[in-house]
C-alpha cells in the first residue's frame, strides 16, 4: 500500500512517515523546520546550498562521542558542490544555521545549549543564527566587541524579520511593513504575551488578556499607518539603540486605538493606554514585533478571540461557539455576490459575519465591511462581537444593540443574504402581545386533520419560542431573491406539534438544502438537541408556485464529524493516516481537520450548478427520471410534512423506492405492534414480584433481550408507571428510542412476570393467520435488516435522540421473500435461538443469582442495611 503524504517540503518534496522516521523528528518538528526552510527561500537563500538533514557540527569530548547537531545549515555554495569536503572546511563556507524546537517551553534550552554553541564553532562574523519553534523567531548575529583591552565575539539578538538576504551582511534597522510575516501560531505567540505579563508580577488574569487584546488593537492601527507612510517603519518595534522615543511612540496607538475602536468600551476603561509597566511593554512588543496581524486568517482570529476575549469579559464562551467549518460551510452555501448586503439578527459574537467578511475580502471584494449587519439584544454579546469584528478586519460600523424581534421592521427587504443561529428552546421565548402580533408564527395555529393543512387563526399566541420567530425574522429581512442559512432544532423538522412551522416554510421559501447536525454541537441550550442547517430562498408566490409544480430538488446531507471535539473546551479534531495515525496536512502543511463539511460543500456546489442557483423560476431545468434525491414532493406527501434531512438523503430514498418498487408488504398486514395494556396496580396479588424490560434492556449486538431482576409493582410504577405490555417468550422488541443502533431483540425468557414499558419500547406478534407464511423467526431478521434499519431511523424523530412511534413501526416496508429464501432465513435464527437458549440455561447453573445482578448504580449495591443491621466490616467500624 502506499504510504500517504505527511508533509510537503520545498526541498525534499513530499514526506511520508517513513521518511519523517529516518530523520528522528516528529512530525510537528519536521513541519516547523519546512516553516523555517520557506522562510529561507523568501529571503532568496538558494534551495541547493540548504542542508536539510541534522548536520553533525563537531564531535565533542575527548572521545570525541558527543556530538553537536544543527537542523539546518545554510552555506555560501550548493551542498552537493562542498559534501566531499571535511566538516571544517564545511563550516567555513556556511552562513545560516538555525535551531528548531516544537514548541516554546525549550526555547532558552535550544538557543544557549544548542544554537549558540553551534555559532561558535562556525568561523567567521558573517554567520546568522535563527531559533524557531511555534511562537518565537529570533535571529542572531555575531558583533566584535572589547572588554578592556581583549577582544571578543558577541551575539545579538534582533528579530528574524532583519535576516540579511543570501550573499548580504547583517545590519540592525527598524522593520518596515514588507519585511512581516504572517504568523504560524499566532495563539501560541500571544499567549507568549501573557506569560511575559505573569511573570513581570501581573497575576490577574483579566488585566492580562485584556492588554493582550489592546495590544492587538494598537498593532493593527500601527500597520495601517506604516502601508501609508513613506518610511514603511512600524512603530510598535523596539529600534536599535537606546530607543529613548519607544514608550511615547507605542502610547499614541494606543489612543488611536482607544478612539477609533471606541465601541468596545470594557477594552479602553479605565485607561485607555497600555497599563503595563514599560519593562513589561517592551517585552510584549519585542515578541509580536515581527509578526503581520493583518494576514493572520479567519480560522486564527477565531483562536485568539476564543483563547483571550472570554477572560477580558469574565464569560465562558462555550456557549456561544459555533464550529468555524460549520459557519464557512453556511456562509458558502448562500453564495454571497459583490453586491450582497448580509445580516444577522441574533449575532452573538459575531461569527457568521466575520466569516462572511474572510470569504469576501479573499475574492477582491473591498468593500464587504460596509454590507454586513448585525444585531444582538444581549450587551456583552455586542461588544463581544465588536471585538471580534475587529479582530477580523473592523466591520463593526453596522452592528446595532438591540432586540430584532422587537424591532421586526429594520432592514426589512434590504437584505439579500439572512445568516442566524438563533436562541432556541422552551426557557427561550417572547410573550409580549405587541411583539407577538407582528408575526405569523405569534398567532395560534389550526390543524384540519381531514386535509392535513395548517391555517393561522386572528388569536393571539400567550408566548411563541424564538428559535421559530427568528425564521420568520429572517425572511422579513430578504427581498425578493434572497438567500437564508439557519440553524434549527430537528423538533421543528418532524414533530407534529410544529407542523405549522413547516408549512410556512413551504409556503414562503424555496428551500434548497437541509443538513442534519450531530447532537452536543452547541452549548447555549442546556438541552441536548439536534439541530439542523436549513438554506432556503424567498420567492414571489407566481415563482414558488411554479417551482412546486415542477417538483424541485432539496440537497439533503447528514453530518458527524465537525472538525472539533464536541463539548467544552471545543479542541480541533485533526484527520489522521488510517495506519500511522499521523495527523495529516495540506500541501502549505497546514493541519487538515477531520470534518465531513468540505466533502458536502462540493456536493452542494455541483448540486446548485446544475439547479441554477439562485437563478428564477424559470431558469430551473425540469427534473427528470435520472434524479435520485429528495423533492419538495417527498416532503408534501408525507402525512407530517416531514422534513428531516436524513429521510431525504439518496441512501433513504433508494432504499424505501427499491422495496416499493418490488413485492412488498407493511408490518401491520402481517403483525401486531402490541397495544393492550396491563395494569399493575390492579394487581390482587400485591407480592407478586416482576421483570420489566425496557429499551436499555435490548442487547442490540446479540439481538436478545435480558429481562431486569424482579420488583415490586410499585417500583415499577414509580419508575416507569403502571401501565405496562405483557410480554411472552419469543416475542419481538424494537426499542424506541435511537433506532439507528438497530435496537431489535427477542425475548428468550419464558414466565408470566414479564413486562415491557411502552416509553421505551413497542413489542411486535407475527398475527395468528400469518404465523405460518410469515414465521417470527424470519421477521425478527428481516426487521434487524440494513432496509428496515434505514426506515426506522429516517422515520424516527425528536430534538435529541431520535424516537419511534408505534404508527411508524407499524408501517415499515417489508420486501416479500420468495419461499425458499424465507426458510432457510428461518432455519437460520431457529437454530441461534435454540442455542441461546441453551447457553441460557447453562449461565443459570454458574454461582448465585447474585453473582449474575449487574451493578447499574453504585459500588455499594449490597452493602446496605438488612434486618435494621448495617452490613459493614467490623474493621472498618472501628477506625473512626
Amino acid at each position: 500500500m502506499k504510504e500517504p503524504v505527511i508533509l510537503t517540503c520545498p526541498i525534499r518534496g513530499k514526506l511520508t512517515a517513513s521518511a519523517l522516521a529516518k530523520d528522528g523528528l516528529t512530525v510537528t518538528e519536521e513541519a516547523r523546520r519546512i516553516e523555517c526552510i520557506r522562510f529561507l527561500i523568501k529571503r532568496e537563500f538558494p534551495k541547493q546550498n540548504i542542508a536539510t538533514e541534522t548536520v553533525v557540527i563537531k564531535n565533542l569530548g575527548e572521545s570525541g562521542r558527543n556530538k553537536l547537531r544543527a537542523d539546518i545549515i545554510a552555506y555560501r555554495e550548493p551542498v552537493d558542490d562542498i559534501r566531499d569536503l571535511t566538516m571544517e572546511q564545511k563550516l567555513q563556507k556556511a552562513l545560516l544555521v538555525a535551531e528548531i524546537k516544537r514548541d516554546a517551553s525549550k526555547k532558552q534550552s535550544g538557543i544557549n545549549c544548542q544554537l549558540k554553541p553551534a555559532m561558535a564553532q562556525i568561523p567567521g562574523l558573517n554567520v546568522t543564527g535563527v531559533y524557531w519553534d511555534d511562537a518565537n523567531r529570533c535571529l542572531f548575529a555575531k558583533k566584535l566587541a572589547k572588554r578592556g583591552s581583549e577582544d571578543f565575539v558577541e551575539i545579538l539578538e534582533d528579530s528574524v524579520e532583519n535576516l540579511p538576504r543570501f550573499g548580504a551582511k547583517y545590519k540592525a534597522k527598524p522593520i518596515t511593513i514588507s519585511q512581516l510575516s504572517p504568523p504560524d501560531n499566532l495563539v501560541a505567540t500571544l499567549f507568549n504575551v501573557a506569560n511575559i505579563m505573569r511573570s513581570h508580577g501581573v497575576n490577574d488574569e483579566h488585566l492580562r488578556y485584556k492588554e493582550t487584546v489592546k495590544l492587538i488593537l494598537a498593532r493593527y492601527c500601527d500597520e495601517r499607518s506604516a502601508a501609508s507612510s513613506r518610511s514603511k517603519q512600524l512603530s510598535l518595534q523596539i529600534f536599535p539603540g537606546v530607543d529613548a522615543g519607544f514608550q511615547k511612540r507605542v502610547e499614541s496607538y494606543y489612543t488611536i486605538a482607544a478612539r477609533r475602536y471606541n465601541k468596545a468600551k470594557s477594552l479602553f476603561r479605565p485607561k485607555p493606554g497600555s497599563e503595563l509597566e514599560l519593562r513589561t511593554l517592551r517585552e510584549c512588543v519585542k515578541l509580536i514585533q515581527g509578526i503581520s496581524f493583518r494576514e493572520a486568517g479567519n480560522e486564527t482570529m477565531q483562536q485568539v478571540f476564543l483563547s483571550f476575549v472570554p477572560a477580558v469579559f469574565k464569560k465562558n464562551l462555550d456557549q456561544f461557539f459555533t464550529p468555524l467549518t460549520l459557519i464557512e460551510s453556511m456562509v458558502d452555501f448562500v453564495g454571497i455576490g459583490p453586491n450582497d448586503k448580509i445580516a444577522d439578527p441574533a449575532m452573538g459574537t459575531g461569527d457568521f459575519l466575520t466569516a462572511a467578511m474572510d470569504l469576501r475580502t479573499r475574492l477582491g471584494d473591498t468593500d464587504v465591511l460596509q454590507r454586513v449587519f448585525g444585531m444582538d439584544v444581549d450587551p456583552k454579546a455586542f461588544e463581544l462581537a465588536i471585538i471580534n469584528m475587529i479582530l477580523n478586519k473592523d466591520g463593526q460600523s453596522n452592528l446595532a444593540l438591540g432586540d430584532s424581534i422587537a424591532d421586526a421592521d429594520r432592514w426589512s427587504e434590504e437584505i439579500d443574504i439572512a445568516l442566524c443561529n438563533p436562541p432556541f428552546g422552551e426557557r427561550s421565548i417572547e410573550t409580549r402581545p405587541t411583539i407577538l402580533g407582528k408575526y405569523d408564527f405569534g398567532h395560534v395555529w389550526t390543524h384540519n386533520k381531514a386535509t392535513g393543512v395548517w391555517a393561522k387563526t386572528d388569536k393571539l399566541l400567550d408566548s411563541q419560542q424564538l428559535g421559530i420567530l427568528f425564521i420568520e425574522r429572517c425572511f422579513k429581512l430578504l427581498s425578493e431573491g434572497g438567500r437564508m442559512a439557519i440553524i434549527l432544532p430537528e423538533g421543528y423538522l418532524c414533530t407534529p406539534s410544529y407542523g405549522y412551522v413547516r408549512q410556512w416554510l413551504i409556503n414562503h421559501m424555496r428551500l434548497v438544502c437541509l443538513i442534519e447536525l450531530p447532537r452536543r454541537i452547541f452549548l447555549k441550550s442546556s438541552a441536548d438537541l439536534r439541530s439542523n442547517i436549513i438554506v432556503a430562498q424567498r420567492m414571489s408566490k407566481p415563482q414558488l408556485t411554479m417551482l412546486v409544480k415542477r417538483n424541485y430538488p432539496i440537497h439533503a446531507e447528514l453530518v458527524r464529524r465537525v472538525g472539533y471535539k464536541l463539548g467544552a473546551g471545543y479542541s480541533p479534531v485533526a484527520k489522521r493516516d488510517s495506519i500511522t495515525g499521523e495527523e495529516l496536512r495540506d500541501e502549505q502543511n497546514q493541519v487538515l481537520i477531520d470534518s465531513d463539511f468540505m466533502g458536502i460543500r462540493d456536493r452542494f456546489r455541483k448540486f446548485t450548478e446544475y439547479w441554477a442557483w439562485p437563478a428564477t423560476a424559470k431558469k430551473q431545468p425540469k427534473l427528470n427520471s435520472a434524479f435520485v434525491g429528495g423533492t419538495i414532493k417527498d416532503i408534501l406527501t408525507h402525512s407530517e410534512l416531514d422534513m428531516k434531512p436524513r429521510r431525504l438523503t439518496i441512501n433513504a430514498l433508494e432504499n424505501k423506492r427499491l422495496l416499493l418498487a418490488k413485492p412488498h408488504l407493511r408490518l401491520h398486514e402481517i403483525a401486531d405492534v402490541a397495544v393492550e395494556m396491563y395494569n399493575l396496580d390492579s394487581e390482587d396479588e400485591t407480592m407478586k414480584m416482576w421483570r420489566l424490560v425496557e429499551g436499555m434492556d435490548i442487547r442490540a449486538n446479540e439481538g436478545v433481550v435480558i429481562p431486569q431482576f424482579q420488583a415490586r409493582h410499585w417500583q415499577i410504577a414509580a419508575k416507569k408507571g403502571a401501565l405496562v405490555y405483557p410480554l411472552k417468550k419469543h416475542d419481538i422488541i424494537i426499542g424506541l428510542v435511537r433506532p439507528e443502533r438497530r435496537n431489535i431483540g427477542m425475548l428468550m425468557h419464558d414466565g408470566d412476570d414479564i413486562v415491557g414499558s411502552p416509553d421505551g419500547i413497542a413489542v411486535v406478534r407475527v398475527k395468528p393467520e400469518f404465523k405460518k407464511e410469515f414465521p417470527e423467526t424470519w421477521l425478527f431478521a428481516e426487521l434487524r435488516s440494513e432496509r428496515s434499519r434505514l426506515q426506522f431511523w429516517t422515520e424516527s424523530g425528536g430534538t435529541s435522540y431520535g424516537k419511534l412511534t408505534n404508527d411508524q413501526i407499524a408501517n415499515v416496508v417489508i420486501a416479500k421473500p420468495d419461499t425458499e429464501e424465507l426458510e432457510a432465513v428461518a432455519k437460520s435464527v431457529g437454530e441461534w435461538r435454540k442455542s441461546f437458549s441453551e447457553a441460557l440455561n447453562l449461565w443459570g447453573t454458574i454461582g448465585s443469582e447474585n453473582d449474575r445482578r449487574p451493578i447499574l448504580n453504585s459500588p455499594i449495591f449490597g452493602l446496605e442495611a438488612r434486618d435494621g443491621e448495617q452490613v459493614i466490616d467490623e474493621a472498618d467500624s472501628s477506625s473512626e
